[in-house]
């Protein structure tokens, strides 16, 4: 995952949840770097250096995909404007609605 969690993590969160949400970035961080430390000596044992690398890099290109196709371009623009953006793309997990959203949403249905 390289730099992205640690670039990425300043914008996409929104305010009221970046501290959360940079912590768990931060941890998959930390694993997967525990990952790759605790299995390059294995592999390499097991199918060689050149095969090793191989399986490493295509993981890179592969997660360097994802973030060329899923994480979106917000250089330049506002932090409001970049929250709105986002929640159009979220999840939709209800943690990630605003307080306001799920208390209407509950009152209508009372």
């Amino acid at each position: 995952m390289g730099t992205v969690p640690w670039i990425v993590n300043s914008e996409i969160y929104p305010l009221r949840f970046r501290g959360i949400c940079g912590g768990i970035a931060a941890t998959a961080n930390w694993i997967s770097n525990l990952i790759v430390a605790q299995s390059f000596l294995s592999l390499t044992e097991a199918i060689g250096t050149s095969w090793t690398f191989l399986i490493f890099g295509v993981i890179s290109v592969i997660a360097l995909f994802f973030v060329v196709v899923c994480v979106p371009e917000t250089k330049g623009m506002p932090m409001e404007e970049i929250e709105k953006m986002l929640e159009g793309r979220s999840m939709e997990f209800k943690f990630w609605k605003k307080k306001s959203k799920l208390v209407e949403k509950q009152n209508q249905s009372a």
